[in-house]
This record gives structure tokens, C-alpha cells and sequence, in this order.
């Protein structure tokens, strides 16, 4: 999960993902983020982040608008639509981490 700040992920979340460059390799992500627009910039700048890990980032994305999905800006109480899509996004990480098992090896 991934707020956005500037139009971009936060640098403590890609220091962290640097840090561990090699344990990203040939795996599946899938993006949960959240803020005035859902975040949606943010998610845009770590799938370009991803791609150079050589990791495979699924199409299923759960923008939380910190307007609809949070009360009083603070407490998750996500549209039920929300969870379909965590749903839908869990199973897509799980079909393309079975897919790229083989490379792990």
C-alpha cells in the first residue's frame, strides 16, 4: 500500500524496495493505494519502478479516495466495491506468482 506524495511513492517505501533489489526479482505485485485521487500517480511511478526489478505488476489496482473510502480521513471503511477489487487483484498476484515460479528457482 502506497500513499502519494508529489505525484509519486514515498521515499522510505523506495529506499525500502532498493534495498532489497535481488528478493523483488521474478515475483508478482499488485498495487493498493490511497489518497485525494487514489493515488493513482503513485502507483503509476512504481510500476515503472517494478518493471526494472524485473518483477510482473498485475492490471487490478485498489484506489482508496481518502474522500469515499476513509471517515474522517483517517478510518478505512472501504465501498464494498473495494473489496471485489482486492479480491480480483489478490487472485491476478497469485496466477502470475504461480507463473513465475519457475524463474525463482
Amino acid at each position: 500500500m502506497t500513499p502519494e506524495y508529489n505525484h509519486a511513492t514515498t521515499g522510505a517505501l523506495k529506499n525500502a524496495i532498493d534495498y532489497l533489489y535481488k528478493e523483488w526479482n521474478h515475483k508478482a505485485a499488485g498495487f493498493v493505494s490511497y489518497g485525494g485521487n487514489g493515488g493513482v500517480r503513485a502507483v503509476e511511478n512504481l510500476r515503472l519502478i517494478m518493471g526494472e526489478l524485473m518483477v510482473a505488476d498485475v492490471r487490478t489496482q485498489v484506489t482508496l479516495s481518502l474522500i469515499t473510502d476513509f471517515e474522517n480521513f483517517n478510518e478505512l471503511k472501504p465501498a464494498s466495491y473495494q473489496v471485489d477489487a482486492l479480491h480480483e487483484l489478490l487472485d491476478e498476484i497469485i496466477s502470475w506468482s504461480k507463473a513465475l515460479k519457475p524463474l525463482r528457482t
